[in-house]
């Protein structure tokens, strides 16, 4: 498997003759990774967001960080295994030079997430409670809410948009051979 460095961290190039679960477990773990990113980015933006929106991310979060407990035990099981399986030798790049040390150390930290796993979700899903019964409308006197009000209601802002009917006057009067007057 080739490494290559990333700014955030590594990236793995699955090998193309590699298990295809293997390959899709990787593209899963990149997917996850990118969509972490991508919300954050997302939030740096202060969207005009109701409790209710808020609500839905925090549930699918906490969703996510529900599932990574029963990841990391497996991934430790997979790495335990992986004692049995494979011919292991260390890289030049760590101080450690035995790989049933470094195998036994990375499964102690993958199990050690279980509790900080479970108390992020609990702070997850009792934020996600508290913004689930908050209904909100929007005030005119913040500006997000009143981008917010006109994507709702755009006679909200008190003007109404200009539709072509508005300022045209009818072609006709009465029905022609295109049919009845519109």
């Amino acid at each position: 498997m080739r490494t290559e460095h990333t700014s955030a961290g590594h990236d793995h190039d699955p090998d193309p003759a590699m298990d295809p679960a293997i390959v899709e477990m990787i593209e899963c773990a990149r997917a996850a990774e990118d969509a972490i990113r991508r919300l954050a980015h997302l939030a740096t933006g202060r969207p005009a967001m109701t409790p209710a929106d808020i609500d839905s991310v925090l549930a699918h979060l906490a969703e996510t960080v529900a599932g990574l407990p029963q990841v990391a035990t497996q991934l430790s099981s997979i790495l335990d295994r992986s004692k049995h399986t494979h011919w292991l030798a260390m890289d030049d790049m760590t101080a450690t030079t035995d790989p049933e040390l470094a195998i036994d150390t990375a499964r102690r930290h993958l199990n050690a997430l279980r509790t900080p796993a479970a108390a992020t979700y609990r702070h997850l899903n009792g934020a996600r409670n508290e913004a689930a019964h908050i209904s909100a409308s929007p005030r005119i006197d913040a500006a997000d809410a009143r981008d917010v009000a006109e994507e709702i209601d755009p006679t909200a802002s008190g003007t109404r948009p200009q539709r072509p009917e508005d300022h045209e006057p009818p072609r006709c009067c009465g029905p022609s051979r295109h049919g009845p007057a519109r």
